[in-house]
């Protein structure tokens, strides 16, 4: 199947479980990251946010917190009582993108060396360390 993605994606409800608030020209509405990427994110929300409306929003996650980002909504689909929203970052700083990349390629890393049956993958100087709730983490001490 075709990556049609330019960044790989970082599943943030999976292991850090943040809320985000997305603030448009209606107001400002809660939302979970359910996957992000230096590119775009995925999240769910109580709220209905129509396709194209323009966001703002800044994220604070641990060895991820960011300036101002702007995106416009590119999916808003009703998933039950919530929100299913797909967010194209329009603007966004480079460091801040880079920051995300590289947590995103060393999560994608890890997850690929555990599926190969490596044991010793986890390393400090990872920057998806802090998030990191894999059985082969390393403790600290």
């Amino acid at each position: 199947m075709l990556n049609r993605r330019k960044h790989p994606r970082l599943p943030v409800i999976k292991d850090i479980d943040r809320e985000v608030a997305i603030l448009t020209d209606k107001g400002s509405f809660p939302g979970i990251i359910i996957n992000l990427s230096a590119s775009g994110m995925l999240l769910l929300s109580y709220s209905h946010i129509p396709e194209r409306v323009e966001v703002c929003l800044a994220l604070d996650i641990p060895t991820i917190s960011t300036k101002q980002i702007y995106g416009t909504v590119i999916r808003s689909k009703q998933k039950s009582i919530m929100w299913e929203l797909g967010i194209n970052f329009t603007e966004i700083d480079t460091l801040d993108s880079k920051k995300i990349n590289r947590v995103a390629i060393d999560f994608t890393d890890c997850d690929n060396k555990v599926a190969l049956g490596a044991n010793d993958v986890c390393k400090k100087e990872c920057s998806y360390f802090s998030l990191c709730d894999k059985k082969q983490k390393i403790k600290q001490k």
